[in-house]
């Protein structure tokens, strides 16, 4: 969801032309910074329009909930469901983390570009936290915990804003032709990208498999719960090899 949302809301209004030409862009790498540096500044306006009307409209209507609430009222109306009966929400994490993390690419991209956005970006995250939070701990109830996996998402979505920016920027040296600044710009992205594979080898094998450290603790923790007793008594029972069952044969008259 975060990549079709870069890619059909960022390059498809940056590049502003057919899938073919966006295509072709991308298979000659030595024209994705001049490319990208002549069209991503003439695109300031628009996404400086874009998080006033979708990012603050969303958070908005994310407060008022009147579109569930609507269907809430239809559904308690045609149903024959009990007026009290009431089913807790959950956050939709799928469409709301990869739009906050797009506003953050937006903000990485043209902070040097249009610092004009900035502020319209600070207004953004600072409703979008006192909401959110609210949102949170009076409304939302989670169906299931990630136990933190979504946090990788979040690390590569930044680490590609980060070398996006660098692109552009490398771009825009080379228009205005300052090879000293194109020059001293070369180091970050590689301190970026050496930076990103020390997080990988250090950091994800934590969110593919939990440490026995924590295993342990959580081991200890449920022994002392009032149904850990009950659950064992069962689980001699939940599950029986049929090869060990005893045979019962049918009686001959």
């Amino acid at each position: 969801m975060l990549w079709f949302i870069i890619w059909n809301v960022f390059f498809a209004n940056v590049l502003s032309g057919s899938a073919l030409y966006e295509v072709n862009v991308f298979l000659e790498p030595k024209n994705i910074p001049r490319v990208l540096a002549e069209a991503v500044p003439g695109q300031a306006s628009f996404f400086i329009s874009y998080v006033v009307t979708s990012g603050w409209t969303k958070l908005s209507s994310e407060l008022f909930r009147l579109i569930p609430l609507v269907c809430s009222f239809w559904k308690r109306l045609f149903s024959r469901k009990d007026g009290n009966e009431f089913e807790v929400p959950s956050l939709p994490y799928y469409n709301d983390i990869p739009t906050i993390l797009f506003f953050g690419l937006l903000g990485i991209t043209y902070f040097f570009l249009a610092p004009l956005i900035l502020p319209f970006l600070l207004v953004y995250f600072c409703l979008g936290y006192i909401i959110f939070r609210n949102q949170l701990l009076n409304v939302y109830a989670p169906k299931y915990e990630t136990n933190g996996k979504f946090w990788p998402i979040v690390h590569n979505s930044t680490v590609f804003s980060l070398i996006l920016m660098h692109i552009i920027a490398f771009g825009i040296f080379g228009l205005k032709q300052l090879p000293l600044a194109s020059t001293l710009l070369i180091p970050l992205p590689v301190l970026t990208l050496i930076f990103n594979a020390y997080c990988q080898n250090r950091f994800l094998p934590l969110f593919k498999a939990y440490p026995t450290e924590c295993l342990v603790k959580q081991d200890r923790k449920e022994q002392n719960e009032a149904g850990m007793t009950e659950f064992y008594d069962k689980l001699v029972t939940a599950y029986q090899d049929p090869a060990l069952m005893p045979v019962q044969y049918a009686r001959k008259h």
